[in-house]
């Protein structure tokens, strides 16, 4: 199953709902009107994970949607799938999906980011892949 960038955003709302997150009316509504509440969010998250793994997903903004969905989820078993995206995206130089990833590695309390660095953004890419590298290399 293949989902848009507007099923992602809804997918994102799911995991927040599921880890406690509050939502503004708007989220509230679009939780509600969601199709994908049908499904469990370890369903979601498998069928995202398995989407990105399967590379269904040929463009760059599509990928970062995934991650950032994911990203909200909060499951540490993530971690080596993360991993393994983030070498792709570093060796094929995406670096907007490499901050995403970061990003969301960085939710799971993984030292991704150079301690010495004053802030994260995605316009940093060379930080951003300096710091994937360094990361992968732990």
């Amino acid at each position: 199953m293949k989902l848009t960038n507007e099923q992602f955003t809804e997918v994102a709302f799911i995991f927040e709902k599921e880890n406690g997150n509050s939502h503004s009316e708007f989220e509230k509504g679009i939780i509600s009107e969601s199709k994908l509440t049908e499904y469990k969010p370890t369903e979601l998250e498998k069928i995202i994970v398995d989407g990105l793994n399967s590379g269904i997903y040929k463009n760059e903004d599509e990928r970062v949607s995934g991650y950032w969905s994911l990203s909200k989820i909060g499951n540490r078993n993530l971690i080596e799938e993360y991993k393994k995206w983030l070498r792709t995206e570093v060796e094929n130089e995406n670096g907007i999906a490499v901050f995403q990833i970061l990003i969301g590695l960085d939710r799971l309390d993984e030292p991704v980011f150079n301690k010495n660095r004053t802030g994260q953004g995605v316009d940093e890419t060379e930080l951003n892949i300096r710091d994937a590298k360094q990361y992968l290399k732990k």
